[in-house]
């Protein structure tokens, strides 16, 4: 194999771990919870420890490869992330846990991120686009081989495999890297990082945050929460303030004067709040109320795992047929729908009806997350894309931690009202997922109807 191969399988590899590793911890939260005895309602924090740090480590991760170098960077995020991981599979305490998925977070910000760039700069302009979609693809591997993965090591060994599952993975990476990657990669003219932009948007993100935590009033009373949102909102609008004074801001806000990229930031910001909790809801409400073992779970999440593969096979034609603002409704209506049929009573406790009706549900979701990232650079150029990226990944990041922080806020809450037992509280769930993608599609009408066919063009190539 040449060295662009070896480049293009460090970062499939990559891919495949860190999905691999958020797969593996959704089906594994009920067995942490009662090894660390805590209730399984209340460890969205796990979950949204490990994302929170690589939002919040978005935004220096490109300046940090150009200003250190690609390969020394990756192969320190390679250590931290081999580090968390065994601090991970060591807590005796949730407080430990936490910890050691902040430290391993730090690792998995760098990792992903910097092997993306790493394979731009290293391949041809007629083969990016490949490229980049080879390592999605291989990168599904993980999502695919999660659930039973993690079905099967929690049933023959502990939930702490798991996390020790990474370290081998990360060794072979950190040698393929060592011997593969060149040292040399490095952008030329890069400017002195935007602190004070840092500074400001870093406070906000952790203010939406805390603010998230105190709905439910479990973390912090109301008048926290309306402060803690207060105090973002001030520090994002001095942002936007400041970002129109330099040169090189943190984030170009001025992106947002494209349609096709304020509906793909906007759509994934929605879809995600309501779609991301899918995995977990679905594992929770099969364990704690259906009482299937994490490997019965496992063909649940296998199946949404193997119609989002097969999603990738569809998406060039279904675009080409139909174009972006069409697909797009059609994807976000058939996603609602699927949703909502979770609540029907004939499914109740019927797993091979939940495969069926799950795998079709990956298969349109995919199709829904892949049409608003594409379309999201649709309208970019060469000079623009790596702003775009980060404001996509962001915005990715922080949808899903809303998700996951404000789906366990209603379990709780519907688990102590007096008109919700058991299976009802997911049923909420599920219901309210379900019409807040329904109410997306009026994003997507803002569309015209020739929005990204600049784009399809390029992939029918």
């Amino acid at each position: 194999m040449n060295n662009s191969t070896w480049l293009l399988s460090i970062a499939s590899l990559t891919f495949f771990m860190q999905s691999l590793d958020t797969t593996m911890l959704y089906l594994a939260i009920p067995s942490i919870a009662e090894a660390l005895h805590q209730s399984s309602l209340g460890m969205g924090i796990v979950v949204v420890s490990y994302m929170l740090t690589v939002m919040i480590l978005t935004p220096v991760c490109g300046w940090l490869a150009d200003t250190y170098g690609y390969r020394r960077i990756y192969l320190l995020s390679l250590g931290l992330f081999t580090l968390g991981s065994f601090l991970c599979a060591s807590a005796n305490t949730l407080t430990g846990l936490i910890l050691a998925r902040f430290l391993q977070g730090i690792g998995g910000a760098l990792m992903l991120p910097v092997m993306r760039v790493v394979i731009l700069k290293t391949t041809l302009p007629a083969e990016k686009l490949s490229a980049l979609n080879k390592i999605t693809l291989l990168g599904l591997g993980g999502t695919l081989l999660g659930p039973p993965l993690s079905g099967l090591l929690i049933t023959a060994f502990s939930w702490r495999m798991i996390f020790l599952i990474n370290i081998p993975l990360c060794l072979i990476c950190f040698i393929l890297a060592k011997k593969y990657m060149p040292e040399q990669i490095r952008s030329q003219g890069r400017g002195s990082f935007d602190t004070i932009g840092f500074m400001l948007v870093v406070p906000a993100l952790l203010f939406i945050l805390l603010g998230l935590l105190g709905i439910g009033k479990q973390y912090f009373t109301s008048i926290w929460v309306i402060t803690f949102f207060l105090l973002a909102m001030v520090l994002l609008y001095s942002y936007k303030n400041h970002q129109d004074k330099i040169l090189e801001p943190l984030f170009t806000l001025s992106l947002f004067r494209h349609r096709t990229f304020a509906v793909g930031i906007t759509s994934n910001i929605c879809v995600r709040i309501f779609l991301a909790s899918i995995p977990l809801v679905l594992s929770l409400m099969l364990q704690l109320e259906f009482k299937y073992s994490p490997a019965g779970v496992s063909i649940i999440m296998l199946s949404l795992a193997a119609g989002s593969l097969s999603a990738r096979f569809l998406l060039r034609p279904a675009l080409a047929w139909c174009g972006y603002r069409c697909l797009l409704l059609i994807a976000t209506t058939a996603s609602a729908t699927l949703i909502y049929a979770l609540t029907l009573s004939p499914l109740n406790g019927s797993l091979d009806s939940i495969v069926v009706l799950i795998f079709v549900l990956g298969i349109f979701t995919s199709v829904l997350y892949a049409t608003m990232n594409t379309l999201t650079f649709s309208e970019l150029t060469d000079e623009t894309y790596n702003d775009g990226n980060s404001l996509l990944i962001l915005s990715q990041l922080l949808s899903i931690i809303i998700s996951v922080t404000l789906t366990f806020a209603l379990l709780r809450y519907v688990n102590y009202a007096d008109n919700a037992r058991g299976l009802e509280n997911y049923h909420v769930s599920f219901l309210l997922m379900s019409l807040g993608l329904f109410l997306c599609c009026f994003i997507f009408l803002r569309l015209d109807k020739n929005d990204g066919d600049i784009f399809i063009q390029r992939t029918q190539k």
